[in-house]
């Protein structure tokens, strides 16, 4: 198994692979997607427009596993981290770079798109189709004092057919690193299933859950535990533990 930075041309196969590692999550699926076994196709491709979307912001890292199959290579994981505070300065683009104007276009792009191909897979509920909005203020008072800095994970996902080949837990040892070579945090939102791996892998403060406050729109969700790892002492460097667990999925 190789871990590699993502690449642009990765992104068809990696919206397949997560509309089929999400499929049950009930963030994703049940909740976000109720119609999702009917138009399976524009389900897939939520995640190409999340994806299209995202890739631009240079505050997110993207990092795919792979491995040899009859001499080719298959892309069998993802994660994508989210720079955050003092990590995230270092990464923007200076105001008058012309790159900034091709995340608004990416935006633009994916609102045309889903003008003429809505996604027929998703809630009924304009709030439920994309909950994270609406959702966000409840809980990001949490990312606050030396936990403004962090490196965030926003998302894994593993093909189910590598699950449990410890595939999981290299791609999250790279954001333990990174954590460690800032001297920053890092975070998570653990879905029920990712819990007791992200506890082994070393995100051992639980500090509240994204579901909480009254008219949240994740109400309702088993899962959603805010996550991280130990947050430095001002002016020394967080040493994070090597996660020892080799049975992540």
């Amino acid at each position: 198994m190789t871990i590699r930075p993502a690449r642009w041309a990765d992104l068809p196969v990696v919206a397949k692979l997560c509309a089929a590692a999400f499929y049950e999550d009930e963030l994703f699926g049940p909740l976000m997607h109720p119609q999702r076994a009917d138009y399976y196709e524009d389900y897939e491709c939520f995640f190409t427009r999340r994806m299209r979307e995202n890739w631009w912001d240079w505050t997110h890292v993207w990092w795919v596993a792979t491995v040899q199959e009859n001499g080719e290579e298959v892309v069998v994981g993802v994660a994508e981290w989210e720079l955050m505070g003092s990590v995230a300065d270092k990464h923007k683009l200076a105001s008058l770079d012309p790159r900034r104007t091709i995340m608004p276009a990416a935006k633009t792009l994916n609102q045309l798109s889903t003008m003429v191909q809505p996604n027929r897979a998703a809630n009924p509920d304009p709030v439920l189709r994309n909950p994270f909005p609406a959702a966000h203020h409840f809980f990001e008072h949490h990312w606050n004092g030396l936990r403004a800095n962090s490196v965030y994970l926003d998302l894994l996902a593993i093909d189910p057919k590598y699950q449990g080949r410890g595939i999981a837990k290299e791609l999250v040892q790279w954001g333990l690193d990174k954590a460690r070579e800032e001297g920053v945090c890092a975070s998570v939102v653990s879905s029920k299933p990712g819990y007791n791996f992200y506890r082994k892998m070393g995100f051992k403060h639980e500090v509240g859950m994204a579901t909480e406050g009254e008219g949240n729109p994740l109400n309702g969700l088993e899962s959603g535990w805010i996550l991280f790892t130990d947050t430095p002492a001002p002016g020394k460097e967080n040493i994070l533990p090597k996660a020892t667990d080799e049975n992540g999925s």
